[in-house]
């Protein structure tokens, strides 16, 4: 059995998140249940999140602005009534395999930014469910933690950062702001309410081999051994010392009491010491 070793956590571009701040993730009752018991973050590989977009370079950003500035061009006006034009193809294409290759190393687990008392009624609507919850933290607090236990995991060849996200215009980037600036951390300013915090989990660049496929052995069962070893869509990393980071579970607002004596029973069989409380909001 192969031993498990800590990784460090590196904290960058956080001096504007205030000490008092509290991070906030809003989760349905079957990710908590893995959360709580398992006492882990699942970080999910960025190709499998909604953005195509993520992890979109500045050079990225340049080409596709420029690509879209050379086509909307008055000279190409009379030639598109008759025939299409392509215009840096192979530029975009060049983009479309970095992108890949970016979005397949790096794994989030994301969190909001907020205050103690600041609830989010979008995040509770885009990610959870009535009767789930939301776990919050002090972000002070988390960070000292992170840093001086790490995450639980393979560390050859895997680095973990943290950071907030920076919002920008990917229409009408401005460049000089964003100069040795993460693009996994970077996103596209229509996604600003969420106000997101991101861990990372990065992976050293490799090429994932071809699936070899056996003539005696089931292709599925083959395909599934292959994606665990090579193509897997997400990575699970445990915490040290779980009970030490003092998170605060937050009942969903149309929570029935029902749903809430179950979560205060789950907190009891997981041996956990973390506060239950009420939402501040009202809803119907």
């Amino acid at each position: 059995m192969i031993e498990k070793e800590k990784i460090n956590v590196k904290f960058i571009n956080d001096k504007k998140i205030n000490e008092d701040a509290y991070l906030w993730r809003y989760m349905d009752i079957h990710k908590f249940l893995s959360f709580i018991f398992n006492k882990s973050f699942y970080f999910t590989r960025l190709d499998k999140f909604e953005d195509q977009k993520e992890g979109m370079t500045t050079n990225h950003l340049f080409y596709k602005n420029l690509k879209k500035q050379i086509d909307n061009h008055p000279m190409f006006d009379k030639i598109k009534t008759y025939m299409s034009v392509e215009t840096l193809g192979g530029e975009m294409n060049k983009i479309d395999d970095e992108l890949i290759k970016i979005q397949k190393r790096n794994f989030a687990n994301c969190w909001v930014i907020g205050k103690n008392n600041s609830e989010s009624v979008a995040m509770w609507n885009l990610y959870s469910r009535p009767n789930s919850l939301a776990i919050k933290v002090n972000y002070s607090n988390f960070k000292k933690n992170l840093i001086e236990k790490g995450l639980n995991g393979y560390s050859e060849s895997r680095e973990i950062i943290c950071s907030p996200i920076n919002y920008i215009d990917f229409q009408n980037p401005n460049f000089k702001n964003l100069e040795n600036f993460d693009s996994v951390f970077t996103k596209d300013i229509s996604f600003q309410h969420e106000n997101e915090f991101r861990i990372i989990v990065r992976e050293e660049e490799r090429e994932i081999p071809p699936i070899n496929y056996k003539s005696n052995i089931h292709r599925k069962n083959i395909e599934k051994l292959h994606n665990d070893m090579w193509n897997y869509p997400g990575i699970e990393l445990k915490l040290f010392d779980f009970q030490d980071f003092d998170f605060e579970i937050i009942l969903h607002p149309k929570s029935q009491d029902w749903a809430k004596k179950n979560i205060e029973k789950i907190i009891k069989l997981s041996e956990s010491k973390f506060s239950i409380n009420e939402s501040l909001l009202e809803l119907k």
